[in-house]
């Protein structure tokens, strides 16, 4: 390891869903040298060989019937594919130090794409970068079968954190988890919320929603989710259909997810193949009034951080980290998960209420703008490789 000069930091990134929106900012926050620090990223999805995506195959491969039996990993699934983002990160890794490459410290974003390089980090000064334990999976175990078949998942998880110099976790949600669950580990650690820009003009779009508002136009409600089952898409569509929203107001669904359109409930319009910081992404952002995503299953959530750098109001669920992100009352609503009666109360609150949006949108991007700053992420997260590299 070398003592002066820059340091040379290795970005280990998993690569799927809001993680590309990480690997994004280390792209922008980290070209060049900052802060003393120069920073190699690999994206452990990308450019995989022919024997990769075997792999991956393999592991990935479902053995067990999502639900046969009222249970879910039984043939150990997610430890497996887990274990793949694990092994994808160590020959990106075998890559680059075969071609010469040495790192001062590596940084892995999140804890599975160090399953396979417990050796490596034992060796070179490491932060893990977390956003749940597997609580997230175990809070949704209906049996004790069930709970038993994540018990790999938890060990590897404990040995990463023990053999991490620095676990960084998004919310004190997760963080809590680390200590409840791994009352040995040492590490040391730090709350650090998700980086988060504020869209240019968003402030001036606070103001542009309240004077549509008073010139009569319909509220319009935002829902951005993949995974429609599981970030309460259904839920919000079954809400919106019996309480005849559409008399009041208009949804517009982001998803990829495969809906028929033409089934969809009177109000409702499916925005396909919208990328994430594109024109038509920040349209969308910019001609909603209300953000919503009544998730069944969430960690943290980026999306309700960037519906409040939209200065938007926002209704999501009484779920781990959520709460962090949504300040009830004050930035947004919280429902409970899958209580169709609460929801449309929250939905009706904030269709009713042009003032309350208006206040709730500005504090939010207050809020946001305070916890998020990307500068302030990428000084930070400098300066954390400089402790832990001993500089």
């Amino acid at each position: 390891m070398q003592t002066d000069g820059p340091i040379d930091a290795l970005f280990i990134n998993s690569g799927i869903l809001g993680q590309r929106t990480f690997a994004e900012f280390v792209r922008r926050s980290f070209a060049g040298e900052v802060g003393g620090v120069r920073v190699t990223q690999t994206l452990v999805t990308e450019d995989l060989t022919p024997p990769e995506r075997l792999l991956r195959f393999a592991l990935c491969l479902p053995l067990w019937p999502p639900g046969a039996a009222g249970m879910k990993n039984l043939d150990f699934h997610r430890y497996r594919a887990e274990l793949n983002a694990g092994l994808l990160a160590r020959h990106r890794l075998r890559r680059l130090e075969r071609a010469g490459r040495r790192f001062d410290v590596l940084h892995f974003h999140r804890q599975p794409t160090a399953y396979a390089s417990l050796d490596v980090m034992r060796r070179i000064p490491s932060i893990v970068s977390i956003d749940s334990t597997q609580r997230c999976v175990l809070q949704h175990s209906r049996t004790r079968l069930e709970s038993l078949s994540y018990t790999p998942n938890i060990n590897q998880d404990g040995r990463i954190f023990r053999a991490a110099r620095l676990i960084v976790s998004t919310s004190d949600w997760a963080m809590r988890s680390v200590r409840q669950d791994y009352p040995d580990c040492t590490t040391e650690r730090v709350v650090m919320p998700n980086p988060v820009p504020l869209p240019p003009q968003s402030d001036e779009w606070i103001t542009d929603r309240y004077a549509r508002a008073r010139y009569g136009a319909v509220p319009r409600v935002l829902f951005v989710g993949g995974d429609f089952p599981r970030k309460g898409g259904f839920d919000l569509l079954d809400v919106w259909a019996k309480g005849r929203f559409h008399e009041r107001a208009a949804l517009d669904i982001m998803t990829n997810w495969p809906l028929d359109a033409a089934g969809l409930p009177p109000g409702v319009t499916l925005h396909r193949n919208v990328f994430t910081h594109t024109e038509a992404w920040q349209s969308l952002w910019r001609a909603a009034d209300i953000f919503a995503l009544p998730t069944r299953d969430e960690a943290f959530g980026i999306v309700f951080q960037e519906a409040g750098a939209a200065g938007l109001p926002a209704i999501g669920t009484r779920l781990n980290a959520v709460p962090e992100i949504i300040l009830e009352h004050d930035t947004g609503l919280l429902v409970s998960p899958g209580d169709p009666a609460d929801l449309a109360r929250a939905l009706d609150e904030l269709i009713a209420s042009p003032d309350l949006r208006r206040d709730m949108g500005t504090r939010g991007r207050a809020f946001i703008a305070a916890s998020a700053d990307p500068e302030r992420y990428g000084r930070d997260l400098a300066a954390a490789i400089r402790h832990i590299a001993g500089r």
